[in-house]
């Protein structure tokens, strides 16, 4: 279930801290250097993830449609959250893109199709979240692409009350009026639900980010009993690493904001 997903990574991270203490503390300055270096290469080496090949063709055809459904998603929501600042509009334009945001979340929502094999391609919008891959992936860089440079406009368009119609004429009509080439060597790509639960564990994991600051990542049950005492200290310094970066940044953070003594006073 859903609580269970989200206690699990508590565990881990129980399990993760015990094993980075065990390794550290036996270690010197130097040696600790030294195993924080090769933990950095033994992540980059092992946390390769093949990204799914996007078509340019696609993300070109695509860039009309994705416009004016963003504009709409923009309207609707910064409308939902009561949006009225410029701070806060502006956090909401930037997220527009990413399906890691709420208000990106369209892009794992929609699927590409062509109902006429000589037609243009339009979004569907399904019934949950979809698996991110190339077609996702698509529809995010085609969403960049035609907001990249136009979101200080966008903000100050929400900010006074724009409509749906207006932002989609002054975002949009430039690249909806674009000729396109015919696409050629179209292959639909099947669109996979997600688990529900799954995607809810996610959103409470990055609210739990949000609040706390710490970075976490979910686990399964199956993917836990798998790991050797190997992958959890690999882990645990892949924890531990975040961790001091997070102090470092935090303790910048606390020196630069710090009480400052004023000249006038000293006199």
């Amino acid at each position: 279930g859903t609580g269970s997903c989200t206690l699990l990574i508590f565990c881990l991270r129980s399990r993760l801290h015990t094993a980075t203490h065990s390794a550290l503390l036996v270690m010197g300055a130097s040696q600790t250097r030294a195993f924080v270096a090769a933990t950095v290469a033994l992540l980059l080496s092992q946390n390769h993830v093949a990204v799914a090949e996007v078509s340019k063709e696609v993300i070109e055809h695509v860039k009309c449609p994705v416009c004016e459904l963003v504009m709409k998603e923009a309207v609707t929501l910064s409308k939902e959250r009561n949006l009225k600042d410029e701070d806060g509009l502006a956090d909401f334009v930037d997220g527009l893109c990413t399906m890691k945001k709420p208000e990106g979340k369209w892009t794992a929502r929609h699927d590409i199709v062509r109902r006429d094999p000589a037609g243009p391609l339009t979004l569907e919008l399904q019934e949950g979240i979809g698996k991110c891959k190339s077609e996702c992936l698509a529809l995010q860089r085609a969403c960049n692409a035609v907001l990249k440079n136009k979101d200080e406009t966008i903000v100050s368009m929400l900010m006074a009350g724009k409509s749906e119609a207006d932002l989609k004429t002054k975002i949009c009509k430039k690249v909806c009026s674009k000729k396109l080439s015919p696409l050629k060597n179209w292959v639909d790509e099947p669109y996979w639900m997600r688990d529900p639960k799954e995607v809810e564990a996610e959103e409470r994991v990055a609210k739990m980010e949000a609040e706390t600051g710490q970075k976490y990542k979910m686990w399964h049950r199956d993917e836990i009993a798998s790991m050797s005492q190997a992958d959890i200290e690999l882990e645990a310094a892949k924890d531990a690493l975040g961790a001091q970066r997070r102090e470092a940044r935090l303790a910048a953070e606390a020196e630069a904001s710090g009480p400052r003594v004023s000249l006038d006073s000293e006199l």
